[in-house]
């Protein structure tokens, strides 16, 4: 016999409750680090929109978005090209 083998025959089986836990635990270490990895950028969007919403009046930006729908359209997605670089 493999001696792995007998370590697994003489273990008591493990509680469900404690497999779901680990789960449990898991997905908080991996939310958390999501969380870590993307705080910076976070932060950096937090900080342009409020800086976009101190020095740029709601009005101007009105004005851009109330053209029509296709130029609408482009100048929102002109504008949203940065953010995933």
């Amino acid at each position: 016999m493999h001696p792995g083998r007998e370590n697994r025959r003489n273990r008591p089986p493990k509680s469900e409750t404690t497999g779901q836990m680990e789960i449990v635990g898991h997905v908080v270490v991996a939310a958390l680090s999501i969380l870590r990895e993307s705080a910076l950028y976070l932060l950096l969007g937090l900080l342009i929109a409020g800086l976009i919403r101190v020095y740029i009046q709601p009005v101007s930006i009105a004005h851009y978005l109330r053209r029509g729908r296709f130029r609408s359209v482009l100048y929102s997605s002109l504008l949203g090209i940065p953010i995933p670089i």
